[in-house]
């Protein structure tokens, strides 16, 4: 039952009350009153409570999505370090095999050259 449930049933049987004595002056009002109060005050600790206790769950709820969200942030974030840095270290690997293949042509170029002139001065001398 609501407070307001109980006060209207309170304030119900002191009015009911009042009208078959015939008194007027309503002394059992100040004892409605005051258990109205209290109701009143008990109702409203353990609304607080409840806000409390909701706020500290979400807040937990919270915490922790926050937490598994920071923590997938981190492994993806680690995963495509690791990938990039395989990347990286695969196209240094092709660059180096690139320039070897580009200094083992050059030299046979340069043989190559070195033969073919040798050839012309000789043919040019006989």
């Amino acid at each position: 039952m609501s407070a307001y449930d109980e006060l209207m049933a309170q304030g119900g049987s002191t009015a009911e009350a009042a009208a078959a004595t015939g008194s007027t002056e309503g002394s059992k009002a100040p004892e409605g009153m005051a258990r109205l109060l209290e109701i009143a005050a008990r109702n409203a600790d353990e609304l607080v409570a409840e806000a409390r206790a909701e706020a500290e769950q979400l807040t937990s709820d919270a915490r922790a999505e926050a937490d598994r969200i920071v923590s997938e942030a981190r492994g993806e974030a680690e995963r495509v370090r690791a990938e990039t840095e395989e990347s990286r270290n695969r196209a240094s690997g092709e660059i180096s095999r690139l320039r070897q293949t580009e200094q083992e042509h050059r030299e046979r170029m340069k043989s190559h050259l070195q033969e073919m002139l040798e050839k012309v001065e000789a043919n040019s001398v006989g």
